[in-house]
């Protein structure tokens, strides 16, 4: 069963995550879970605090729709910044414009604890920048101005309130009631 997403500014998505120590078997239960809401809300990218889980690793979605984990990433080189629009699943509806870097060259361990390298450009390097800012307690609203991240948490405090409401058999009124 999926677990929920965290809603920016939840205090979880601000503290930089723990680095993983134990690999093997022991992950397999974390990364299940953690697929199961990627795959649920649809994303391309999750990482372990996105579902209240304080460890750094992350799922990241390939161009070609298929997945894999990085665990304690690090960001070896970078190339020339970009500006990608981006959303993330702990800021549901919400896009804007973020400086990312073009291309960038990660290391990372796998769920067996090997290290890897990876060079990436285009999505998938959008895609590892931004889960392991999750990772370092960094959300994409983090590279906003101080008024557009002023307007983004009032939002998503509402959706946090009106989610409660529902969660609590509640019925939030919206525009499209037809009643009072």
């Amino acid at each position: 069963m999926p677990k929920p997403i965290l809603i920016w500014p939840d205090k979880v998505l601000s503290t930089r995550t723990r680095p993983v120590t134990e690999f093997g078997p022991a992950l397999d239960p974390l990364l299940e879970e953690m697929m199961e809401s990627l795959r649920a809300a649809e994303g391309i990218g999750i990482a372990a605090n996105q579902i209240g889980v304080p460890l750094a690793i992350a799922w990241v979605g390939r161009e070609d729709g298929t997945f894999f984990e990085i665990a304690n990433p690090v960001v070896l080189e970078k190339s020339e910044p970009v500006s990608f629009e981006e959303g993330c699943l702990s800021v549901p509806h919400e896009w804007e414009q973020t400086p990312r870097f073009a291309k960038v060259r990660v290391r990372y361990q796998d769920r067996t604890g090997a290290f890897q390298e990876l060079a990436a450009e285009g999505r998938l390097a959008h895609v590892l920048q931004h889960e392991i800012d999750h990772l370092e307690g960094t959300t994409f609203v983090d590279h906003l101005s101080q008024l557009k991240r002023g307007l983004m948490r009032k939002r998503m405090q509402k959706l946090q309130k009106d989610r409660a409401a529902e969660a609590a058999g509640g019925h939030v009124h919206t525009d499209d009631c037809d009643h009072d």
